[in-house]
């Protein structure tokens, strides 16, 4: 008897452990937040100071975000490739738009531009007398992330020979990127200056997923299922019957 009590609570215990574990992972899958650009001209900043602008991020698509601030989001940029490394930066809360729901691929857009001159330098900021990091020659493709403006020029922020920096725009070809495929809001919302003083929005608190519910309802139905099955009047009777036939 106190064999069979043992063999029952340890598949409880693991049964449970199981569910635990699915709805864990279940959990941090769905806790994932993504921030959408669905205004012109929202910058990605290098630190929340917003002291440095890196580069305009691409209309429609979407930044992952990994923390925040009081007025920002800690966000990734994933470009949906392999030559492409994944960079951090901060975004205004007000200049984005807040998800839930993982967006359909590619998340950010992989864009290869082309060398169109000699070479193209890759330097340190948007500046031509800005320190070169390393040179693409004619030809080669360096990988985009967003563009800006400095000076009168336009410079595409690019990721080339383990550097990432900035190339004159006159050097490369121009990116060519489609909108994302899900539809923009037909009213998108307003891009904020930086020094916006709007209360940040919070995302709601979502109820318990249903399937977390499903996954606690099986454990305790199959937990009694099984006390039912090794301890009901006509299983004990008969495992008497065969104790008392042995002696």
């Amino acid at each position: 008897m106190i064999r069979r009590i043992i063999v029952v609570v340890a598949l409880i215990l693991s049964v449970a452990l199981s569910a635990t574990i699915i709805v864990a992972n279940f959990a941090e899958a769905e806790g994932v937040m993504w921030a959408r650009v669905v205004n012109d001209g929202v910058y990605v900043y290098a630190t929340e100071e917003d002291d440095e602008r890196l580069f305009v991020a691409e209309k429609s698509y979407y930044l992952q975000i990994f923390d925040e601030t009081e007025r920002m989001y800690f966000v990734y940029v994933q470009p949906d490739g392999e030559d492409f490394p994944v960079i951090g930066g901060y975004v205004y809360k007000s200049q984005v738009k807040l998800c839930d729901v993982p967006p359909i691929r590619p998340a950010y857009p992989a864009e290869k531009l082309t060398v169109t001159s000699g070479s193209a330098a890759v330097r340190t900021s948007p500046l031509p007398s800005a320190k070169t990091e390393i040179a693409a020659v004619n030809r080669q493709t360096v990988c985009y992330y967003g563009s800006i403006e400095s000076y009168g020029s336009v410079w595409y922020y690019v990721y080339y020979g383990g550097k990432h920096g900035y190339v004159n725009a006159q050097d490369v070809s121009a990116p060519n990127i489609a909108l994302h495929p899900t539809p923009l809001p037909s009213k998108p919302t307003v891009a904020l200056p930086s020094d916006d003083t709007v209360e940040p929005v919070q995302p709601p608190s979502d109820p318990t997923p249903a399937s977390e519910i499903l996954l606690i309802v099986f454990v305790v139905v199959l937990a009694v299922g099984l006390t039912l099955a090794l301890f009901l009047p006509g299983n004990l009777k008969k495992k008497n019957t065969v104790f008392e036939q042995d002696i």
